[in-house]
């Protein structure tokens, strides 16, 4: 099915929503993306095999709306698998992936649409953030400022994604902290199809958004217009390595992955495949090496590997995921360029 709008044109907008067993959660999600004060969008939802009442939601859902797109994975791929699905399935100019459990305030995709048809140089546009508990409640301990990723830090302060250099916009990413929720952004399709899109290992959505960011600039929206939810069985609350091997690929084999190793790949990936001036290229791989060089986290994560740790602190507000083959999954996945 493929969804019009009033003047019989396909969405610009589309969202993409990978689900599993997020019958609880659901509806609340799907409810803040259906009352969008900008309503003219696809909604793909992939039902990764649910076990519990996610079909039944999703086609209640679905029945009501002609927005919504059903689609359900015959057997369950992992997180990895079922969050690329759902942008190879759009064909928008711009494209959100949501996910089960987080709720947007209704301006969201008004204000981010506004932002990239003003802005033709922004890769990507986030609102700032704030984290909710299971009843939707904004958590009690968070005393701190909203999440923005436009916030400098440290001394002297590093830059942000906003820089108008790429290299200080990779750096801002890879050495930056607070996570990657502006990974539930809005994105230029184009852009990202220009990408490796997610890979098959815990916490390399920083792998993108710092992809993203060799591409164009990044614009944030100075209103908390996004509510991520913390709860047990969210991604970022995995501690054990084998769990976050299973979320990303159940069908992953072998007990080390190495997770922080692969992300020093995708790093110098993604910078070897940018159209970049030398001298950005360079600056680049500069700033490689200092992520190399931050010995102490080194430690930390050789600790928890060979303590069967997982590395969930180092991505404390994760969910987008993971790129992979045929081989490593039972959901056909396309290639970037397509």
């Amino acid at each position: 099915m493929h969804v019009s709008t009033a003047s019989g044109a396909r969405p610009r907008v589309a969202i993409g929503l990978p689900v599993y067993n997020g019958a609880a959660m659901l509806p609340a999600a799907l409810d803040s993306l259906l009352v969008q004060t900008y309503g003219e969008f696809e909604l793909i939802v992939s039902d990764n095999a649910s076990t519990d009442a996610t079909e039944e939601v999703c086609r209640d859902y679905a029945a009501r709306d002609p927005r919504i797109r059903y689609v359900r994975q015959e057997q369950n791929c992992g997180s990895a698998g079922n969050f690329n699905r759902v942008f190879q399935l759009s064909s928008s100019e711009y494209f959100k992936w949501a996910a089960a459990d987080d709720v947007c305030h209704p301006n969201f995709l008004t204000k981010c649409v506004e932002a990239l048809d003003a802005q033709r140089d922004v890769a990507w546009c986030h609102t700032m953030s704030r984290h909710i508990d299971e009843e939707g409640a904004l958590l009690q301990s968070e005393e701190s400022p909203p999440i923005s990723y436009l916030r400098p830090h440290g001394d002297p302060p590093l830059p942000t994604r906003g820089a108008a250099r790429p290299s200080d916009r990779f750096q801002g990413v890879i050495l930056g902290r607070g996570g990657c929720l502006d990974s539930y952004g809005l994105i230029r399709s184009a852009v990202l199809r220009r990408t490796e899109l997610l890979m098959p290992y815990f916490g390399s959505e920083k792998v993108l958004m710092a992809e993203l960011a060799l591409h164009g600039r990044y614009v944030e929206i100075p209103e908390v217009l996004f509510f991520a939810r913390i709860h047990p069985q969210a991604a970022g609350s995995l501690k054990d390595a084998r769990q976050q091997r299973r979320f990303i690929n159940p069908l992953a084999r072998g007990r080390w992955q190495f997770a922080r190793l692969r992300l020093l790949a995708g790093y110098t990936s993604a910078v070897r495949r940018a159209a970049l001036p030398p001298s950005e290229r360079m600056r680049c791989y500069g700033v490689i090496a200092r992520y190399v060089m931050q010995v102490n986290k080194w430690k930390s994560v050789v600790a928890k590997t060979l303590g069967g740790e997982g590395l969930a602190g180092e991505y404390p507000t994760l969910p987008v995921q993971p790129k992979q083959n045929d081989s490593d999954s039972p959901c056909r996945v396309e290639t970037a360029a397509r």
